[in-house]
């Protein structure tokens, strides 16, 4: 044996995205002996060496290897103190070239070497301090325990010694430890070759041989001394915090000819093998392959497909080859329903591929319950533990599984699925040998496990139908491959077009079978209407919902959805969403009509876009100090190359890992958070907190400090005391208490009665006592949900034929019987008319439209017997009256009639449908106020009809004659949309953005199109503008919204503290440009869409390239103050602040400037807005009616235009006529020509902030927050039919 070397320990990284752990190794050897799991003495008596083959023995771990320490654990613990390696030790020791030479020379002699401890002392150091040894433990990635308990699990079946050596095999394991983080393991079992001969002192000696000729290992010489050759079995585990389980397989598979030789060659050789797995990172959700090369074998590690998704390295498809689709589909069921399920087959490796795809399909919701993939035979009393799992065993004890009472048995080696229904259990202990009586019964789907709803799972079906996922179907047609890596890479691609296949499959199926979820979700309230939701959905479908909705995994996703989670669920549910089309002859929609659950999909497989990869290929590992040398100089440049800012900031978060390995925080703070701008989602949060714990704290400051980064402070500082969540609220209760304002908001609220936040106070005001003001009482509240329960059951119970109601209509009230005109029966109160069921025979007759109602009289008629209260109806077209003698009915009648017409004539009038809606709601709330009213218990019992009257909006409104709107106005306006609908309070609509529909990338559907809404408090707002339907996402920026931007058909740009880049195909926001230190004010692409400009307040102007998102130029404006608006015109750049505007040239030379003043006093005037068109620039003033026109070349004031208001807020080219908007609400329409005013349209009854054009046919105005609505304009005076359309449409 060579002597000691003096080599010096190497520097280890500590990688924080590392492929690898730990390696260890485990199983018997010379030093640990074989020692019998039943020690009963028979064997080691015995001179028959043969009883060895029979019996069970106990593993031990071996060897232990981590990035940073290399253990020997037998046959004591011994530490390696030349690991890390080191140029110099690495010099002095064998490497990987030098061993693969040795091997492709063929120069290994056959030898037969007697190995003990004394081989590997010459490198290692004992420590006999158990302080010491445990101390060692500590620093390696897996805890004490698992290291110990982790041989069961390499040895299911325990270990044992073989006289014909067995195959090779490799099977996988999911570590869990005790917070839930699970790790995964790859476990390569080989066979090593031992004589084993027994002294006449009875001891054993071992001895490794390599066995070419099994008849010359038996020595027969002395027949004292018994000896046999054997294979004794060893296992290499490679941990990894990553289910990297093929890739690992791939490596594990290289080391098999490494691993077979005597204990101090594979030793060296499992410290550089392991040294190199754990010095390779894994890549970041995005398009990067990280590829490592191990004996000129390139392991490809593929980035996962999102960053809340794990990555996806194992063959989906062996499920379908399996298991038939029916049986499929039930074993999903069961997982969803969270069942105790045991998973059986002979293959390991396909116990845990099968389960891990199973969980791979439930995605995104997460398994968070007992997993054992692989269950010991010393460990079968798991299956009586309470509570759900999963677990996995081998066939050998299905007897023992199908005594559990309640498991669902899967047997993949048959592809069934079976639950245990035990006759009855005799004995607390079922794990005996004794006979027992039990039956298994194939499932009663009826009685156990739910069927899958029909519409997602026979999309699934038809998928799968057309998918055959087979390799062998693709071999027939193509030709051999006779090169290994050529098969190797088309089987993976095979592979990978599988996996993507399936795995956006099952996507589809969980995004269909709970996008409805989303309609019952009231996130303010953090509640989910579960009652509501289940009688929305098919009968045959409410088994399945009743069990999953209850389950831990359904509440975690539950709580994603409520913290409003944009996760890859969430986007692919926004791209596959069916279009609600609109009814014709409607433009409105009402928010509590809940439309049909219809769980369908737009997309197919075959549209979906396959994805690029770009491959970085890690550099030659020596050591770990030029290692890392060489990958930065690698990053370096490719960051500096890259054009595509998606693959670029994977590898800035490379490199960021790099440098916080090698301890250089500033600069790995520096990358990572600049991935806030480029890919939010890639940004590891918790990890860039636990570097800012370890920064000093004045750097730390001065990093927090730094431009672009202040934005990110709340989200990097994690809280000391974090907030107790809410619990989610899914049955919602009466109140049992006294209510104050905020309570009564809430519980109104969740229990559906209105969602608007203004008739809610309304209706706190009207049951309140005068001399207690800021309570409404429990009994009160009480009463008027039940009144208005009882009015919504009368409505359900009413039986009407299926052609009496129209697509959409509302049946809001129902009279007791009656005596009518008609004869006697009821009247029926809906949202568009009131109609007559006759009493008996059920005779529908329609009675009035409400929007022809021209008087409604509350009269006295007098019979023989009494006199009673009468409603009496006039019909505008008919000139008909309808006398109802409804009694003591009457004036609730009249009441709500009156609100649902006016709530009606005011939404045709000022062409605001929302206005019907909220009619709708006034109607429900005043009916119940005067049901409960007549208790003379509740607050308002004598003040009924002021109560009632309070809620009645719209009746007031017409009163007051605030409908009727000029005519100019009535020919132009074309519709009115609230971006303020189901907000507490109404907020400025500050910018407005139309973008026409396009071709969604990827996809077979079409993105509609859409109006943009920036509001005061810095939500983005969308319309769907085929429908007008308001998106139920928004993109939250920060305090404001002071500018938006299309930028190509993919992208929108949002100003605010930052300019936000929105995907518009999933409304999501992925990047954020912090270059700004100010508001960004205003932002204007350029004529080609190369390049963009931003400006914020402070006078900071930066020109962007938008492909890159590179900043290409900055310059500040050192006179400007409160910069507003930029344009580009005649080949400059034109700014505007409240005092001037000026024209600078692409380097922030200033070239022009225009200034004005009063004639009289020469005091300058404040300038709100300008636009630049045919060499004319037009300047509204801030606080007078004055438009200024200059010209654009000579600079002189051309014309001053007069308008009656308090100031002018924006100016808008379209076509040949100019849009001036007013402070009053006001719009003045001038000809650009001749300057001459064309008409005057009252739009808003609030300052008008925002106006854009909608292609060449509408124009928007958005109003502040008074008002707080977006109106649509027709810019011609006559309206064609055709034009009275939707947008967009």
């Amino acid at each position: 044996m060579s002597e000691k070397v003096d080599s010096p320990r190497g520097t280890a990284l500590s990688l924080y995205n590392r492929f690898a752990e730990l390696m260890l190794v485990v199983g018997l050897d010379e030093n640990t002996g074989l020692v019998p799991l039943k020690k009963d003495g028979s064997s080691g008596d015995s001179d028959d060496l043969s009883n060895l083959f029979y019996e069970e023995y106990e593993a031990q771990v071996l060897v232990a290897i981590s990035s940073s320490k290399a253990l020997v654990f037998q046959p004591y613990l011994l530490e390696d103190p030349t690991y890390p390696p080191s140029p110099e030790s690495t010099m002095a020791t064998n490497s990987f070239q030098t061993l693969r030479q040795r091997e492709i020379s063929k120069k290994i002699a056959q030898r037969t070497v007697s190995v003990n401890s004394s081989v590997i002392k010459q490198h290692l150091v004992s420590n006999d301090n158990s302080n010491s040894a445990s101390q060692v433990l500590v620093d390696l990635p897996l805890s004490k325990d698992a290291i110990d308990t982790i041989t069961t699990f390499c040895f299911p079946d325990n270990a044992h010694v073989f006289q014909d050596k067995p195959d090779n095999n490799i099977h996988f394991l999911v570590l869990t430890d005790v917070s839930g983080l699970k790790t995964y393991a790859c476990c390569l079992t080989f066979y090593k070759p031992y004589q084993l001969t027994k002294e006449p002192n009875g001891k054993m000696s071992y001895e490794l041989r390599e066995l070419k000729d099994k008849s010359n290992n038996s020595d027969k010489s002395n027949n004292s001394i018994k000896s046999v050759h054997c294979y004794i079995p060893q296992c290499c585990v490679l941990v990894s915090k990553y289910p990297y389980f093929y890739a690992m397989k791939e490596c594990m598979s290289c080391m098999i000819s490494h691993v077979e030789r005597d204990l101090e060659e594979m030793f060296q050789f499992l410290k550089d093998f392991t040294y190199t797995m754990t010095m390779s990172p894994v890549p970041p959700a995005g398009n990067v392959i990280v590829e490592i090369c191990i004996y000129n074998l390139f392991i490809s590690l593929f980035p996962p497909d999102s960053p809340d998704k794990p990555v996806l390295d194992i063959p989906l498809h062996l499920t379908f080859l399996c298991f038939p689709i029916e049986e499929l589909l039930k074993i999903f069921t069961a997982i969803l329903c969270e069942e105790k399920l045991v998973f059986i087959s002979f293959n390991y490796a396909l116990l845990t591929t099968v389960m891990q795809s199973f969980l791979y399909y439930i995605l995104p919701f997460t398994w968070r319950f007992t997993y054992v993939p692989i269950l010991s035979a010393s460990s079968l009393e798991l299956l009586e533990a309470p509570g759900t799992f999963m677990m996995g065993c081998h066939p050998k004890h299905l007897h023992v599984v199908q005594q559990v009472e309640g498991l669902v048995v899967v047997n993949i080696d048959e592809g069934t699925i079976t639950v245990n229904k035990p006759s009855e259990i005799t004995s607390p202990y079922i794990f005996s040998n004794s006979s027992y009586n039990y039956d298994t019964v194939t499932i009663d789907r009826n009685d156990y496990i739910p069927y899958l709803p029909v519409g997602p799972a026979g999309l699934l079906k038809n998928i799968c139908k057309r998918s055959k996922y087979q390799m062998e179907l693709s071999d027939v047609q193509r030709p051999f491959y006779f090169d290994i890596e050529e098969e190797r890479a088309f089987r993976m691609k095979k592979c990978m077009q599988f996996n993507t296949e399936i795995s956006f499959a099952f996507l589809e199926m969980m995004v269909n079978l709970f996008r409805g979820c989303l309609l019952y979700l009231r996130i303010e309230h953090r509640s989910f209407n579960k009652k509501v939701f289940l009688e929305s959905v098919p009968e045959c479908d409410k088994p399945f919902y009743e069990r999953v909705l209850n389950t831990d995994m359904f509440k975690q996703f539950l709580e994603d959805r409520l913290n409003e989670k944009m996760d890859y669920w969430y986007e692919y549910e926004l791209k596959t969403r069916p279009y609600n089309k609109p009814i014709p002859g409607t433009l409105y929609y009402r928010p509590n009509a809940r439309p049909a659950t219809k769980q369908t999909s737009i997309t197919t497989f075959s549209s979906l876009a396959p994805r690029t990869f770009e491959i970085f290929r890690l550099p030659a590992l020596n050591d770990s100090l030029s290692y890392a040398r060489n990958m930065m100089n690698m990053l370096n440049e490719t960051i500096e190359t890259c054009q595509n800012m998606f693959t670029k900031s994977s590898y800035l978060y490379l490199r960021g890992m790099f440098h916080a390995a090698q301890g250089n925080i500033t600069d790995a703070l520096d990358d990572l958070l600049s991935l806030h701008s480029i890919n939010t989602r890639l940004l590891p949060i918790q990890f860039v907190r636990k570097l800012l714990q370890i920064t000093p704290e004045t750097e730390r400051d001065k990093l927090l400090r730094k431009k672009g980064v202040q934005h990110l402070i709340v989200l990097l500082h994690e809280p000391e005391t974090e907030k107790p969540r809410r619990p989610i609220v899914d049955k919602v209760s009466i109140p049992d208490a006294d209510l104050n304002l905020e309570e009564f908001v809430e519980a109104v609220s969740l229990l559906e009665m209105a969602t608007d936040y203004d008739l809610i106070q309304r209706l706190f005001l009207a049951l309140v006592l005068p001399n207690r003001m800021t309570h409404v009482d429990k009994y009160t509240f009480n009463v008027l949900k039940l009144s208005y329960d009882e009015n919504q059951s009368q409505c359900e119970s009413l039986q009407l034929a299926e052609d009496c109601l129209q697509a959409n209509e509302i049946v809001l009230r129902v009279s007791n019987l009656i005596k009518t005109d008609f004869g006697m029966g009821r009247i029926v109160l809906t949202d568009k008319r009131l109609f007559f069921i006759k009493d008996v025979s059920n005779r529908y007759k329609e009675i009035v439209k409400l929007r022809n109602i021209t008087k409604l009289e509350k009269v006295q008629n007098h019979s023989f017997l009494i006199a009673a209260d009468v409603l009496v109806i006039t019909d505008t077209e008919t000139k008909v009256k309808f006398t109802a003698w409804l009694k003591e009915e009457r004036n609730c009648w009249a009441t709500i009639i009156e609100e649902m017409r006016a709530g009606r004539i005011v939404a045709e009038a000022s062409k605001d449908y929302t206005a019907i809606n909220q009619a709708i709601q006034n109607v429900l709330l005043a009916d119940a106020v005067i049901r409960s009213g007549q208790d003379e218990r509740v607050a308002h019992h004598g003040l009924v009809a002021r109560a009632a009257d309070s809620l009645c909006y719209f009746t007031a409104y017409m009163a007051e004659g605030r409908h009727n709107l000029p005519s100019d106005t009535i020919a132009t306006l074309q519709h009115r949309v609230d971006p303020n609908t189901g907000q507490r309070e109404r907020k400025t609509v500050e910018v407005l953005l139309y973008t026409p529909g396009c071709q969604s990338s990827g996809m077979q559907t079409n993105i509609p199109p859409r109006l943009w809404c920036g509001m005061g408090d810095g939500k983005i707002r969308v319309f769907d503008a085929t429908n007008w339907m308001l998106e139920h996402n928004f993109i939250q920026t920060k305090i404001t919204v002071s500018a938006l931007v299309a930028v190509g058909e993919a992208t929108i740009w949002a100003g605010s503290y930052g300019i936000y880049i929105i995907e518009t195909e999933t409304l999501s926001c992925n990047k954020t440009l912090t270059d700004h230190p100010d508001l960004v004010a205003d932002i204007v692409l350029t004529h080609d869409g190369r390049h963009a400009y931003s400006a914020s307040v402070d006078g900071t102007v930066i020109k962007w390239e938008v492909q890159t998102l590179r900043r290409v130029r900055r310059f500040r404006l050192s006179d400007a103050k409160s910069l507003r608006f930029i344009k580009l015109y005649d080949n400059k750049l034109w700014c505007g602040t409240w005092h001037s505007i000026f024209a600078l040239d692409d380097n922030g030379v200033q070239l022009q400037t225009f200034t004005y003043s009063e004639p009289d006093t020469g005091k300058p005037v404040e300038i709100n807005c300008f636009e630049i068109f045919h060499d004319e620039i037009w300047a509204g003033c801030r606080r007078g009616g004055e438009v200024v026109i200059w010209d654009e070349k000579s600079t002189n004031l051309k014309q001053v235009l007069q308008l009656d208001c308090r100031g002018v807020c924006f100016i808008l080219l379209f076509n040949d006529k100019v849009w001036v908007a007013t402070k009053e609400g006001t719009i003045h329409i001038y000809y650009l020509a001749t300057k001459q005013q064309w008409k005057t349209i009252k739009a808003h009854d609030d300052a008008i902030r925002s106006l854009c054009a909608a292609e060449s046919r509408y124009i928007m105005s958005g109003a502040g927050s008074k008002d707080g609505k977006v109106a649509i304009w027709s810019p011609n005076t006559e309206i064609s039919e055709h034009e009275n359309g939707e947008v967009g449409s």
